[in-house]
């Protein structure tokens, strides 16, 4: 995935990990990334949440995406793929 086309990041900012969590449980492996979008004044105006969850069972199902918050937390774009 092409971040920067993917995500709609605006043109001059960046992405600044925030947190990230890997968890196993109940037969999901799940990688859960945080991003701030940073003006290059430093400025954030956007937050984003990009993952990866597969069944560790078979099929072994993966479903992975990105969600873009502002600043209040509300979703204002999003895209997945399903394997």
């Amino acid at each position: 995935m092409s971040y920067p086309e993917e995500l709609q990041i605006g043109e001059g900012n960046s992405l600044v990990i925030s947190d990230t969590k890997r968890t196993q449980k109940k037969g999901m492996d799940n990688d859960d990334d945080y991003y701030d979008e940073v003006t290059p004044s430093g400025e954030v105006v956007a937050r984003y949440h990009s993952y990866h969850h597969m069944s560790i069972y078979p099929p072994q199902r993966t479903t992975q995406g990105w969600k873009k918050y502002d600043l209040d937390g509300n979703v204002i774009a999003s895209g997945k793929t399903h394997f």
